[in-house]
């Protein structure tokens, strides 16, 4: 026969079956049955079991109540629903009520020990419909509540990169889609299938307007845009359901439009390590560091705000000019004023996280040192708006009148909320309700006279070592010790015995215990009521708090940049709405803060704009052997630019942008194993991809685009590229290669330019020089490569061997270009020297076995020898 405590859990476990139920029982959350033996296993807990009624034994496993947060956050991170059930009565006669009070997804946590502190934790949503897809995220840690939508063509493809830059914990699909479709798949986010009316566009929309209590959504922009709606209302129909609590943190709704902001897709995003640095390389150990990123480096900020506000502009690069010069005079006005700065940073420092004690309030779960923490920051915001109270840029003024110190909350606050170093066990202060201080009052004296009473009885009795305590399972006790019992009096009452002796209590104890407790009760349950009605009348002026909150973070995040650009010698970048990209002595900033002191090597960087022939370059053709740092090259011109359009001052000695609409990348070789693809076919994708959509104003790197395949198929494929580049996308882009034949492209790319990596040899080894000269490679030092990789000698010599024979050319070439050697930006000389060429030239023609030699290596030697024969001929190098 099942008990009634039995059917009271298996009756709310029933509506909870998709979840792990953490079930109150006194000071425990337990869990029963199946969900004891997962919380068994996922959090190291001893399982045991109970006993319902006969013969019914029932798995168990249980967390403290103070730990719940904890192991509640292990299990979601695991990939658990958690549904927190809740004691709603107090214990007693009878059985106790309880309540299903919150789930936890991984999109619906909000406690600081669930969150990293630093980064957003987004719940997202997707409505598909003919018209297109809509799109929708709410971080409920903060508030923020957007949407936005894209039309039905290249749908997918926009709503796959919005999704990769949001890294939302959790994604709500409606039912009939299934997590692992392609085109909802995405690494390391939780799906979760909803009911479809969820998604309706109409009842999303009167959801929301019922939510917001309006009745249209026009003020926030997408009254015309139904599946933004859908996705908005299927977020606060799922987040009413796991937690109504959330729900009252959305107090409005954001619609934007993706094409504000540059595109960069999620490979590009991991290229360039902007956020998480990429598999080591060889070589190059310290550059791959842990923390080796782009926001490591540029993260200078003082609070979480800050943090998190960085993080999401660094994801989010503008496109807009003049919103780009007001954040780039606010960082500059900051970069050059020492004082400006170090006031605004004692301002900043220690400053708590407003944005998220708001949103704990609002909760209704914010603790009082919470609360005085929020007074503190309040207080230290009037010294920030003093600090800033001179500054001459235009942001900085609009940033200065929006810092709100929010006085009648911090004086709430204070008036309220006592200290609890100073008052252990009371939340509220003395004067703050007058009913509290009279039910305080009338418990003082049976207080004082428990407080006397050890002290009396001693003297009654006559035993010196006689004590007054209490716990919480017997109450209060008079306790004698073992050689003092037979001088007990008889009015004592024995409650326990222990090792040392036993416990009393007599009848005056119990009456003065009873008015006690009763009393702490009834105060316990008034300053309960008073501090929820305290935390209510505080969430009142949430709009208030988050917008000073949203100001601090955009200063902290000012203050950063500038510090980071005088630390690191960066300097302002010149915009404009052009095609131009010149960067004079540009550095990569990851690897140069990464490099512990050691010089970085700058290079220069011109597309888009007249070079020195009168000509315009919109591609640039780098060759070089591999270790050269032609990959290095190419990411830091990305991230220079990537910089530039979030508002940052960037590494380099002068810099003119035009900027950019898209940011392409295609560097380094990786398997997709997960979607059965090679390295060449998911280059070849990725390849794809990017010559479909860039644009004229998009920067586009590629890096040995064709090398997965064979010499010639990649040799073509990397050609008919470069000329699509060229011809049809018309992209500023950077293109690096191995295939030195590309070189002879410039006869037919106008705008193509050919550099190499320089690269010159001392006592037969191969030195890199890491530095960009114009002219094409003469070959790839693949054999030296090898043995600076540390390959075996006999290993080296024989592929040296094997080489040679393969082409029997190669030696002569070799003689041919020694002279050379060391010297890769020095003009062959005289005309003695000329005769000379022609003479050894001459030679290595006549040596060439042509019946030996396959194809690409004809051209290879015949490329090298062109390029020798012009300079003699010239008398300056190619």
């Amino acid at each position: 026969m099942t008990t009634p405590a039995r059917k009271q859990y298996l009756d709310i476990k029933a509506e909870h079956q998709n979840a792990i139920l953490l079930y109150q029982v006194g000071d425990f959350f337990e869990t029963f049955d199946e969900d004891a033996r997962i919380a068994a296993r996922e959090l190291q807990l001893v399982l045991t079991s109970r006993a319902y009624g006969p013969g019914e034994r029932v798995p168990l496993a249980g967390v403290p109540l103070h730990a719940l947060e904890s192991y509640a956050a292990r299990l979601v991170a695991k990939g658990y629903k958690v549904a927190v059930c809740e004691q709603i009565s107090p214990p007693g006669r009878g059985l106790v009520r309880r309540e299903v009070t919150r789930v936890l997804t991984p999109g619906t946590l909000s406690d600081p020990s669930m969150v990293p502190p630093a980064r957003d934790t987004y719940l997202a949503a997707v409505a598909r419909g003919r018209g297109g897809i809509g799109l929708a995220y709410v971080d409920v840690t903060s508030g923020a509540f957007a949407c936005t939508g894209w039309p039905a063509a290249n749908a997918e493809e926009a709503l796959r990169t919005e999704l990769q830059r949001l890294a939302p914990a959790e994604v709500l699909i409606a039912e009939p889609q299934r997590p692992d479709e392609p085109d909802v798949a995405l690494d390391g986010a939780s799906f979760t299938s909803c009911p479809t009316h969820y998604f309706d566009a109409a009842s999303a929309r009167e959801r929301l307007c019922r939510h917001f209590g309006v009745p249209s959504l026009a003020a926030y922009g997408c009254e015309r845009r139904p599946l933004a709606v859908a996705a908005a209302g299927a977020i606060l129909a799922y987040v009413e359901r796991m937690n109504p609590a959330l729900a009252r943190l959305l107090a409005g709704l954001r619609t934007y439009d993706a094409g504000d902001y540059v595109e960069i897709d999620g490979r590009t995003w991991r290229a360039l390590e902007v956020l998480e640095p990429s598999a080591a390389e060889p070589g190059i150990p310290s550059v791959r560091s842990v923390g080796a990123t782009l926001l490591a480096v540029l993260d200078a900020t003082r609070t979480a705000m800050g943090a998190r506000l960085l993080r999401r502009q660094l994801l989010q690069p503008l496109r807009d000019r003049e919103a780009l010069e007001a954040r780039l005079d606010a960082v500059d006005e900051l970069h050059s004023r020492h004082a400006l700065r170090e006031h605004v940073a004692v301002a900043l420092d220690g400053m708590g996280d407003i944005e998220r004690l708001t949103a704990r309030i609002v909760h209704g779960t914010a603790l009082p040192r919470e609360l005085l923490a929020l007074a503190a920051s309040l207080a230290r915001v009037r010294e920030l708006g003093a600090a800033l109270r001179d500054a001459q840029a235009p942001s900085i003024a609009v940033l200065r009148e929006a810092l709100d110190p929010c006085d009648d909350v911090r004086e709430l606050i204070l008036r309220a909320i006592e200290d609890p170093d100073t008052a252990p066990g009371r939340m509220l202060r003395a004067g703050y309700d007058a009913e509290l201080d009279t039910q305080i009052a009338a418990i003082a004296d049976a207080r004082a006279w428990i407080a006397r009473l050890e002290a009396s009885e001693r003297e009654r009795t006559g035993i010196k070592s006689l004590k007054v305590g209490y716990n919480s399972v017997f109450g209060y006790y008079i306790e004698v010790s073992r050689p003092n019992l037979a001088r007990v009096p008889p009015d004592y009452q024995r409650r326990q015995s222990i090792a040392g002796g036993e416990r009393f209590v007599t009848a005056a104890l119990k009456e003065h215990e009873a008015r006690v407790l009763a009393a702490e009760e009834r105060i316990s349950a008034r300053e309960r009521t008073l501090y929820a009605g305290l935390l209510a009348s505080l969430a009142a002026h949430q709009l208030r708090m988050r917008a000073t909150g949203a100001a601090l973070a955009q200063a902290d995040v000012w203050l950063g940049l500038a510090l980071v650009a005088q630390v690191r010698g960066y300097v302002r970048p010149m915009l404009s709405d052009s095609t131009e990209l010149a960067i004079e002595g540009g550095r990569h900033p990851i690897v140069e803060a990464a490099l512990d002191g050691a010089q970085f090597v700058p290079n220069d960087t011109r597309l888009a704009a007249l070079d020195v022939d009168g000509g315009d370059t919109r591609l640039l053709l780098l060759t070089g052997p591999n270790m050269a740092g032609k990959s290095t090259y190419l990411r830091q011109v990305a991230l220079v630019v990537l910089m530039a359009q979030i508002g940052s001052f960037v590494p380099a000695r002068r810099a003119r942008i035009g900027l950019v609409d898209r940011i392409f990348a295609r560097v380094g070789a990786q398997d997709d194993l997960a979607r059965g693809l090679s390295t060449f076919m998911l280059e070849m994708v990725e390849t794809a991809y990017i010559l479909r959509h860039a644009t004229p104003r998009s920067l586009v790197i590629l890096d040995e685009v064709g090398r997965g395949t064979s010499t010639r198929d990649g040799l073509a494929i990397a050609r008919a590229v470069l000329e699509h580049l060229h011809d049809e996308s018309a992209a500023r882009a950077l293109f690096a290669t191995h295939y030195h034949e590309l070189a002879t492209a410039t006869e037919a790319l106008p705008r193509l330019r050919i550099c190499r990596m320089a690269v010159t040899q001392h006592n037969g080894q191969i030195v890199f020089l890491h530095r960009v000269a114009d002219g094409a490679a003469e070959e790839s030092y693949g054999v030296q490569v090898a043995r600076m990789a540390g390959l075996p000698a006999p290993v080296v010599e024989r592929a040296t061997a094997l080489l040679e024979e393969r082409s029997p050319t190669l030696a002569a070439v070799r003689e041919v270009r020694a002279p050379y050697a060391g010297t890769p930006d020095t003009s062959m000389g005289t005309s003695n020297g000329q005769h000379e060429g022609d003479g050894e030239l001459a030679l290595a023609l006549a040596g060439l076995n042509l019946a030996a030699m396959t194809p690409i290596e004809a051209l290879n030697v015949l490329f090298s020898l062109q390029q020798h024969a012009l300079t003699a001929l010239r008398g300056v190098r190619p």
